[in-house]
């Protein structure tokens, strides 16, 4: 990742400011918001996260989003397909699943586990970091590494059965999904 220009801009830190308190309500939302209790926890939640969403800005020397970043992420056709996009992941996690579970539960396993590479046309750093993570929260498949070359990237990916692996790689799996999320056309 290169380094970015340490001024920031007031749209840069606002924006950041307001992503960074949307993860962290996300991920420290009290369970019982209904209760009296509930609702003073989440009041203390919020001001907690916006306290540590300012310090975390201001404290760190670079921007988290640049202005290009925020544009391509503003836009209303990329934020509905980037939805879409974690709606169909989250269905090839559970299909992915059950696949796994079938394959581990049978007397004879049918697994074949190895790494294999993958060479990709996605070259932004946000469009590398989604394909790797997706690659790894679908069961039976790890992402080893991934690197930008000058034409795309290649990941490597340990999976659980080469044969199906090599099946998503002949279909596009994530790649072409992602490359349309962000508008671009099949080559």
């Amino acid at each position: 990742m290169a380094l970015r220009n340490s001024k920031k801009n007031w749209s840069e830190f606002l924006i950041s400011v307001f992503l960074l308190f949307i993860f962290w309500m996300i991920i420290s939302f009290p369970a019982d918001v209904y209760s009296k209790l509930g609702f003073i926890n989440l009041i203390e939640h919020a001001v907690l996260g916006l306290i540590f969403a300012f310090i975390i800005v201001y404290i760190y020397p670079l921007n988290i989003f640049n202005s290009d970043e925020i544009k391509k992420y503003i836009n209303v056709k990329t934020l509905f397909r980037l939805g879409v996009y974690f709606i169909r992941l989250g269905f090839d996690m559970c299909f992915a699943g059950i696949d796994v579970a079938r394959r581990v539960m049978r007397k004879k396993l049918l697994i074949s586990p190895g790494i294999v590479q993958v060479k990709t046309s996605l070259g932004a750093d946000d469009e590398i970091a989604l394909n790797a993570n997706s690659i790894t929260l679908t069961p039976g498949t790890i992402t080893i590494d991934a690197q930008k070359i000058k034409k795309g990237s290649i990941f490597w990916v340990h999976c659980i059965s080469q044969e199906s692996v090599k099946e998503i790689l002949e279909t596009g799996g994530f790649v072409e999904k992602i490359a349309h999320v962000y508008g671009k056309k099949k080559k």
